[in-house]
Formats: structure tokens, sequence, C-alpha cells
């Protein structure tokens, strides 16, 4: 079990690192509140779902926080990255909020996990949209790589229950989405017959 964990977390961490090292060369230009927001929902789930449940298939879910709290730290060094304070941005920052007032007034886990569910696929959204404009501004393979250590806790948990799985589960969902949607966009615009030639 601590053997598929640790190969999940590992490679997590090395697409983690080289996102990192991709945002200080200035290869990809990151949402500091996206990657801000990314790092504290799955915290919240981990620490949400320990406290119910505790469970070696958390460990991925850790990594899925830590990660973006790297990317966002690295943001600083990348001139090209910005604040986008949108209203969606600041919606997502006040469901992370929530999840925690709720955790805190209801002692109900489940409420917070899934409001931080509900916050980081909002705090993902703005990506979506990026993705959908400059499919070349972000590396589909990292997200890729983002299914694999979620899986690795789904692979592990003891229990098919909403604090050991529920966030590992819409991180597998999440990543491949990303990855298929940059695929996609990629070839419409540049690959397919009649597509415009050139990089953005």
């Amino acid at each position: 079990m601590q053997i598929i964990i640790g190969l999940g977390a590992l490679a997590s961490f090395i697409s983690g690192v080289m996102y990192v090292i991709a945002t200080i060369r200035n290869k990809i230009q990151p949402n500091k509140i996206t990657w801000l927001l990314w790092s504290v929902a799955p915290m919240i789930s981990v620490i949400a779902g320990f406290l119910k449940e505790p469970s070696w298939a958390l460990v991925p879910v850790f990594m899925a926080g830590f990660m973006p709290l790297l990317v966002f730290i690295a943001s600083f060094l990348n001139r090209d990255s910005y604040w986008d304070i949108s209203l969606l941005n600041l919606a997502c920052a006040a469901i992370s909020i929530l999840a925690l007032l709720t955790w805190y007034f209801t002692k109900n886990p489940n409420l917070a996990i899934i409001l931080s569910i509900i916050g980081d696929f909002a705090a993902a959204l703005p990506t979506f949209i990026k993705v959908w404009r400059r499919p070349l501004s972000e590396i589909p393979w990292l997200f890729l790589t983002g299914v694999i250590s979620p899986t690795s806790g789904l692979l592990v948990a003891t229990r098919l229950t909403l604090s050991q799985v529920g966030f590992s589960i819409y991180l597998v969902l999440l990543n491949l989405s990303l990855a298929l949607l940059i695929y996609g966009r990629r070839w419409y615009k540049y690959k397919r017959p009649g597509a415009k030639v050139g990089l953005e």
C-alpha cells in the first residue's frame, strides 16, 4: 500500500517541480489566484478527511494542495504571471471560507469536503477558459501526470467513502478534462485541415 502511495506522490512531485520550473522559465503563465485557491481546497479536504477517517488514500490529496502552493510561490518569479481578481475567483475564495466555517460550526467534515471540491472546481474555471482561448499557454502532459497520484489513492483506499476517495475522484476527472481540452483545442486551432498556421 505505502509503495503505491509513494510512487504516486513521487509522480506528483516530479510533475509539480517541472511545472514550477516551466513557470520560472516563463514557458507558462499561471494565474496566481487560481493556484493559491488550488492549494487551499485540497488542504481543507485532507484535514477534514483525516479527522473523520485517517487513511493513506489522503496523501495524494495532500500533494494536490502542496504542489500548487509551490507553483503559487514560483509565480512571483515569472514576470508574465498575473493576479486575476475576478468575481469568479472572489466567489471561489468565499466558497473556501464557507467550507471552513461549515466544518467549524457543523462538525461535519463531509460538508467541508463537498464545498472544497466545489471551490476547487470554481477556481479551475479560469484555467479552462484560458486553455480554450490560448491552448499553448498550458502543458497538457503535466495534467496527465496529475492523474497518477490521485489514482494511487483510489487503489489503496480501504473504504469507498467521501472522506477517503471523494477528492481523489474529482482530481482524476479534473486533470483528465484539462489535458483533453488542451490537446483538443491545439488540434482544432493549429492541426486540423484549414487551421491557421503558427503559434499564438
